[in-house]
């Protein structure tokens, strides 16, 4: 019994075991290959898909993507060697075999194109097409092209082409489907990753158009302002050089003649010009006529050149009349230029601008040069801007040059004027002190008795023949000041001067009801001045303070150290200065609007100080406020210690 069932145990386990073995080899092994095929092919996909993707890149030329293309195919056909690999390009109602890979141990005889209405479907949909047996039907030439590629079964697969290239499609044939499953991940993958490397490249293709399109308009502009820059810095080189002219001809000791000479010179110069010309208009004869200075004509031809304004036959007169520039190629051969004197020059090529300032024309400016065709438009607009500029500059030329002529009559006149003040003053100087004297005797009754209104007469006549004899002294000392005055220079105590002159002035100010204070310091450093003008400016400063500040008035007199120069003012509490008479009350001849009837006075007391105060290099100036009094001051430097004593 122990053994029977021992037999049937070890018959059930071979039985068990046999049974495992069973649906290993059924079920188990086949799962167990098919999950390691599949491991196996994931692996080889992936290798292939980081390869391709290693060596992605974005053409920056057209004939790049096809490189890509190539390498992609290649790697495909490497993963699958027994498969024949082509490329279609779409034409013109027919599919153009643009590339394949096959190995063929003779290379077949092939059709440039194809037909077939699959590759039109395929195209139009997009989608991939697999036929697992190829039959013959409408297609033209592909039953050849398949027998010598020994296709059966094709997978088609359309694809994006870069740069608006035809559409293309890889077929991808076989000589059975047998494995088009494990193909078909590779074809999707290869077609997808060669669009989007299109898409790309259509951006990068575009971007790289329009960035050498934005070079090349950049460029051309950098160009353009390069060439603009080189005019506009040249231009003004030489309108610099020109103002410089100006400068030169109307500053001092300027030369109108030469500096119109050295201007055409530098036009000769800027446009390479033989004969340069100005012809200005004559008002008087009606004609043009040539300016002094000419470039490149002889003086005994300048002088006998000259155009009538009516002759129509001159370029130069058409140029004047219309305002429009003139050029020609060949002078001595143009019927629209006076060719005799084009002749006498010998100039063929020929420029005319007019030159105009404003509204008025005042000539025209001629250039010419002994070689035909040499100047440019461009050469005649630029020709026409100098023009404008030279206008100015013969106007400046000729405003200074009557300026110059009218300064020096006005100097001649004021020199006479001055001398003709200095005889008369003197003149009257002598009579006027003969009437003092015999007013002065009939006065003190040593000639006899006066009666009341005798003596109210020569009473008036006195202080006249005093106000006439203060005048002509005023203008004796003003006709000195305005020509070379000899000073005697030395060192000033201006404290003692000023003590004096209040002295002097007490009884004036007695009369006037005006009290006079003197606040001067007493060891103010001396200047370097005349004593004598120098007391006058301060007696006429004091004498207008008591005049015109008015009775019960008082006047203060300071003065002050102020380092390099000492101030003395005279200040007063009268009515004051109107604001717009202050800068006028220093120029000659000039009193106040409301003193000028009641109070007497020459209006030179103020115009002679100022003059004094100039002379010893020193500043006089007015302080005043209308109602608040006035304040006259002025300032002389201290001097030296070796001081200058051979007069201003």
């Amino acid at each position: 019994m122990t053994g029977e069932l021992i037999g049937a145990g070890v018959l059930g386990a071979a039985g068990a075991f046999g049974a495992y073995w069973y649906l290993k080899f059924r079920d188990v092994l086949p799962m167990e290959t098919s999950l390691h095929a599949s491991k196996k092919a994931l692996a080889d996909f992936t290798v292939f898909a980081r390869e391709t993707m290693e060596r992605a890149f974005a053409p920056e030329q057209p004939e790049h993507y096809g490189d890509i293309t190539s390498y992609y195919l290649m790697k495909l056909h490497k993963s699958f060697p027994d498969s024949s690999i082509l490329l279609f390009e779409k034409g013109a109602g027919q599919w153009l075999l643009v590339n394949y890979l096959k190995y063929f141990k003779a290379e077949p005889k092939l059709l440039t194109s194809y037909k077939w209405s699959a590759f039109d479907r395929s195209s139009i949909e997009g989608e991939l097409l697999r036929f697992d047996d190829v039959h013959a039907g409408d297609y033209q030439g592909v039953e050849e092209l398949f027998s010598a590629f020994g296709i059966k079964s094709a997978l088609m697969c359309p694809f994006r082409a870069a740069a608006g290239a035809p559409e293309r499609l890889i077929l991808f044939g076989a000589s059975g489907p047998s494995f088009f499953d494990a193909a078909l991940p590779y074809l999707r993958f290869v077609a997808s990753q060669l669009s989007s490397i299109s898409k790309v490249s259509d951006k990068v293709f575009s971007l790289k158009k329009e960035t050498d399109q934005l070079k090349n308009e950049v460029n051309a502009v950098v160009k353009e302002l390069d060439v603009a820059g080189s005019r506009l810095i040249q231009r003004a080189r030489e309108r610099k050089a020109l103002y410089e002219v100006v400068t030169k001809v109307t500053g001092p000791g300027g030369d109108a003649q030469n500096g119109c000479s050295a201007i055409l010179n530098i036009v000769a110069k800027m446009v390479e010009g033989d004969v340069v010309a100005c012809l200005l208009y004559d008002e008087a004869k009606g004609e043009l006529v040539v300016s002094p200075g000419a470039y490149g004509i002889p003086d005994e031809d300048r002088m006998s050149y000259s155009i009538p304004v009516s002759n129509h036959s001159s370029a130069s007169v058409r140029t004047f009349l219309s305002r429009k520039p003139f050029l020609s190629d060949d002078a001595q051969n143009d019927p629209d230029v006076l060719a005799r004197y084009a002749k006498l020059w010998e100039i063929h090529s020929l420029m005319i601008v007019p030159i105009s300032l404003h509204d008025r024309i005042i000539g025209v400016m001629r250039v010419g040069s002994r070689r035909k065709d040499f100047f440019t438009p461009d050469q005649l607009e630029f020709l026409t801007i100098i023009a404008d500029e030279l206008a100015i500059i013969i106007e400046m030329v000729t405003l200074y040059e009557n300026l110059s002529k009218t300064a020096e009559e006005l100097a001649q006149l004021n020199k006479l004027k001055d001398e003709f003040l200095a005889t008369v003053s003197h003149e009257l100087k002598t009579p006027l002190t003969t009437i003092k004297g015999f007013v002065s005797v009939i006065l003190s009754g040593e000639v006899g008795p006066l009666n009341e209104q005798q003596i109210n007469f020569l009473t008036v006549t006195d202080q006249s023949v005093n106000r006439l004899t203060h005048l002509i002294s005023d203008l004796l000392d003003l006709s000195r000041l305005n020509g070379k005055v000899e000073m005697e220079f030395q060192n000033v105590n201006l404290s003692e001067l000023v003590r004096s002159s209040i002295s002097t002035m007490h009884l004036k100010a007695t009369e006037k009801n005006v009290t006079i204070s003197n606040e001067t310091v007493k060891d103010l450093p001396p200047v370097h001045a005349d004593t004598r003008w120098i007391g006058q400016v301060v007696d006429n400063l004091l004498i207008n303070a008591i005049k015109y500040a008015g009775a019960g008035a008082s006047v203060k007199v300071t003065g002050s150290d102020k380092g390099e120069a000492v101030v003395i003012c005279v200040e007063d509490n009268g009515p004051g200065i109107p604001h717009e008479e202050q800068k006028m009350i220093f120029d000659k001849f000039y009193r106040g609007k409301a003193s000028a009837s009641t109070v007497p006075g020459t209006g030179l007391g103020l115009a002679i100080s100022k003059s004094v105060v100039e002379k010893h290099g020193g500043k006089i100036w007015l302080e005043s406020k209308p109602g608040k009094g006035s304040k006259f001051c002025f300032a002389l430097p201290i001097a030296k210690q070796q001081g200058n004593t051979d007069g201003r």
